[in-house]
């Protein structure tokens, strides 16, 4: 059954984005219960890849569209325009994820959409701001992780940058701190009843997941460099190999794991005896614990350093190992869900909150698939209004698609 109770059951979000960023942040407040209904084009969100069903082939609508109602509108259309502003009347929030001055040319921004609903949540989330140089600027995830530095110390010394983890974290970080804001709104709103224009951007968010690492610079003044694999400030402390695979160490007590893996007369030479030692003298003492490491498994080193002396250690796992993970199992990170009678696995909810939150998420909807149940149910729209948002969304596609063209 879809989420019938969690701390967000009483707020509704009228989702304009689209691609990663926005889509992310509104199915994280999906997942706390809130109603989303979520607008697309004619054309459909860009990343259906012009489907209309969804398939369990296409990963970006199956990981970033459940909870979510989809109802189609041209918002350039007068009918569009008017339907959207009638959701904005009985919503508490609007997001999207669009360049700076898109908003106003849409007519959905704070200063228009306060004047029907006095109590509404404007949130856009933009690549470098909503004010300042950078304003006209395209950005996806990638430019935003380049322009934030984040590139410039993901990787190893002296090689080509790489994606951080090889996931869209500027997308990510945009989406979850565009949820938080709204979250402090809406809080700040249940005080003073007034609605508020809510600003974030990928470019701050990177820059905040760096907070540590500039503050080092600010001090040093000098340019970190490719992090690697090793940690700057503990020894050992990091990604190391062993005889068959990996493992990952994050010891807090740094000479017990010396001890533990037989280099016990590193304690009493001065080139490894505590970790300033050891990371002026990083590389000869990383060839002795490697190889030290490379005397058992992975799973053999888990066992002596985590499980019997308590050491804060654990595979590098692969992606079946985590999917089979008893304890991912346990936390209900793997679920089933279902699209167009085809089962899935997808990852799960994070947000735990026993007793306050019931149900399962709905799963991703087809392209429109809530269309005329939204303007009946929420607007009670008669059959005649809802054919003529229909016919204008027909006469929208080749407009919208010689546009696509265009753009690609």
């Amino acid at each position: 059954m879809p989420i019938t109770k969690g701390p967000l059951s009483h707020i509704r979000i009228v989702d304009l984005t689209q691609a990663y960023s926005g889509p992310f942040g509104t199915m994280l407040l999906g997942d706390l219960g809130a109603e989303i209904i979520k607008i697309e084009p004619p054309v459909g969100d860009m990343m259906r890849f012009g489907e209309k069903q969804v398939n369990p082939s296409q990963a970006y609508a199956l990981s970033l569209g459940r909870n979510k109602k989809s109802i189609v509108l041209d918002l350039a259309s007068s009918v569009g325009k008017k339907t959207l502003y009638d959701l904005i009347k009985i919503s508490d929030v609007i997001m999207s994820n669009n360049r700076a001055d898109v908003p106003k040319r849409q007519g959905t921004d704070f200063e228009t959409l306060k004047k029907i609903n006095p109590e509404i949540i404007r949130c856009n989330i933009t690549g470098y701001g909503e004010t300042g140089p950078c304003i006209d600027y395209p950005a996806y995830d990638i430019t935003a992780c380049g322009y934030s530095g984040i590139l410039s110390i993901s990787g190893e010394p002296g090689r080509s940058p790489v994606i951080p983890g090889g996931v869209a974290l500027a997308d990510m970080a945009g989406g979850i701190f565009a949820a938080f804001s709204v979250l402090a709104a809406l809080v700040k709103r249940a005080q003073n009843g007034k609605g508020m224009k809510v600003e974030t951007n990928l470019l701050d968010g990177m820059l905040v997941l760096q907070q540590v690492i500039f503050q080092k610079y600010f001090f040093k003044n000098q340019e970190p460099g490719h992090q690697g694999k090793r940690h700057t400030l503990i020894s050992p402390y990091g990604i190391y190999k062993t005889c068959d695979g990996f493992i990952a160490i994050g010891a807090s007590d740094s000479n017990k794991v010396v001890d533990l893996v037989g280099l016990e007369w590193m304690l009493k030479d001065e080139r490894f005896k505590d970790t300033p030692a050891r990371l002026a003298n990083e590389a000869e003492f990383d060839k002795f614990f490697e190889k030290a490491l490379q005397k058992k498994t992975s799973a053999a080193w888990v066992t002596l350093l985590r499980d019997k002396n308590d050491i804060a250690c654990g595979p590098v796992n692969k992606y079946q190992d985590v999917v089979d993970d008893p304890q991912v199992r346990h936390n209900n990170m793997v679920v089933e869900m279902e699209v167009n009678g085809e089962k899935y696995n997808s990852i799960g909810s994070l947000f735990k909150f026993p007793g306050e939150l019931e149900g399962t998420p709905d799963p991703p909807a087809n392209m429109g698939q809530h269309t005329e149940t939204v303007l009946k149910s929420l607007l009670s729209y008669s059959d005649e209004q809802i054919n003529a948002i229909l016919d204008e969304n027909e006469k929208a596609i080749p407009r919208l698609q010689k546009r696509i063209k265009t753009l690609n």
